[in-house]
């Protein structure tokens, strides 16, 4: 989201026609029968905010054809795949039967029989990401210096339009209603009144058009994708963090505490800090946990996913003793941060591709060669997929220190463990392998190895 009009998530809605009456105890069936392979299984998923849970698993018939039936009184949405990573949403409780035809390991991309329910809503689905990009498009063809009162009416048509959208679902069905109410952001320039800035309208106005009382939303998980970026959002602007917090619970707060829906946005909330603030991260954490723990049975899945979320974040705490882990070098040793102890160690994530990473490497050489004899060391960490290219990098730069990678570029396993998420990433350690630095580049480095060891 590179604007304040964060991207509509894609929903499955329905677009046209009346919905069938959704009796009491009414079948609705799935059938998927792949076009290319035949998996061994597949499975129906619930969401839960965090969670892909199983709900159903199906083996193919014997004329390869993978059956789902769902009863439901109302429209609910679950997900279909092999994994939950890779997942395709369904309505269930609009149309009878509907089938899918998708490529193996594809399935997001299926699309489902036209003139059905579901093919209507995957058109929906374009329609909705399509309004932040209307919206700035609009904007980026206005002069930069434009009046404002030529702004407002070029905004007023667009909010018109996206109003006029939104009525329609409600004349449709109160489901779809729901769903486009909760994706509804009109702009902030037809809408200043009560708002000093825009970045107060989006903090409290953002879900203005939902009423999140309405049970319908139980059945909706895409509240979760929903709060996922009104967070993730709201982190980038420049607020305490104190303020932020105030607007996420003035949210949840509207919403009633024991339902479903609390859980979704709860639990988007949770993702959309996740890499984003680790200290709104662990609070809401801690809420999510203290609330969905149960007092007994079986855990919950979510909160054992956000206990493990929460112990790899503080492992790369600063005064924390750096994971371990080993990769081989270019001859086949392996080598592991934990070699180096006695040693004050940077570990540098990069890539032969990486612009960045190969503009930074003269600034490491040059502390390198400063303080190395005085017990500095690099330990660079490969994110190449192509080996060739990372041996030749090596001999290009000419780097004098030890490189190891396991060549699988960002499924690295180090990178893993060290949640890098973009490089070159840096974190220095102590003799005693703890982390006392992360990020540091250029004159940063220089300056806290001198801290360290002096001119």
């Amino acid at each position: 989201m590179k604007t304040i009009l964060p991207k509509l998530l894609l929903v499955v809605l329905v677009l046209t026609g009346a919905v069938p009456s959704a009796r009491a105890g009414q079948i609705y069936r799935l059938r998927v029968k792949y076009k290319d392979c035949l998996p061994a299984k597949l499975m129906l998923y619930e969401f839960d905010g965090l969670i892909f849970k199983i709900i159903q698993t199906q083996k193919a018939a014997k004329d390869s054809t993978f059956l789902f039936e769902v009863k439901t009184r109302e429209p609910v949405i679950y997900f279909v795949g092999q994994q939950p990573n890779v997942v395709k949403p369904v309505i269930f409780g609009l149309d009878k039967e509907v089938w899918l035809a998708p490529h193996c390991r594809h399935i997001a991309q299926a699309t489902f029989a036209e003139g059905t329910y579901n093919h209507n809503a995957e058109q929906l689905f374009t329609e909705a990401a399509n309004w932040p990009v209307r919206y700035q498009a609009a904007r980026s063809q206005l002069p930069h210096n434009a009046p404002r009162e030529q702004v407002q009416a070029a905004m007023k048509k667009l909010d018109d339009e996206l109003l006029a959208w939104n009525q329609r679902y409600h004349d449709r069905h109160a489901f779809l209603g729901r769903i486009a109410d909760l994706m509804t952001y009109p702009s902030f320039i037809n809408n200043t009144l009560n708002y000093h800035t825009e970045v107060d309208y989006f903090a409290e106005a953002y879900f203005r058009f939902a009423d999140f009382k309405d049970p319908v939303y139980e059945r909706i998980p895409m509240v979760a994708d929903a709060f996922r970026n009104y967070t993730a959002t709201l982190n980038r602007f420049r607020m305490e963090d104190a303020l932020k917090q105030y607007f996420i619970e003035e949210w949840l707060a509207k919403i009633p505490p024991e339902s479903r829906t609390y859980k979704n946005a709860l639990g988007g909330i949770v993702m959309g800090f996740r890499q984003k603030n680790k200290a709104l991260f662990e609070y809401f954490a801690n809420m999510y946990i203290k609330k969905f723990a149960p007092r007994s049975g079986a855990p919950d899945a979510g909160v054992l996913q956000l206990q493990r979320m929460l112990q790899e974040s503080r492992m790369l705490d600063i005064g924390a003793v750096a994971p371990d882990f080993a990769l081989p070098d270019r001859t086949g040793k392996e080598l592991k941060p934990s070699d180096f102890r006695g040693k004050v160690l940077l570990l540098d994530f990069w890539a032969s591709w990486c612009g960045p990473c190969r503009r930074e490497i003269p600034n490491v050489k040059r502390a390198y060669e400063k303080y190395h004899d005085k017990g500095f060391e690099v330990l660079g960490i490969s994110l190449d997929r192509r080996r060739a290219a990372w041996l030749k990098a090596m001999d290009d730069l000419a780097l004098p220190w030890p490189n190891i990678s396991d060549v699988k570029g960002w499924q690295c396993a180090a990178a893993k463990l060290y949640q890098v998420r973009s490089i070159p990433a840096t974190f220095l350690l102590d003799r005693d392998g703890r982390i006392i630095a992360k990020g540091l580049r250029g004159p940063l480095l220089e300056a806290k190895l001198k801290a360290i060891f002096g001119e």
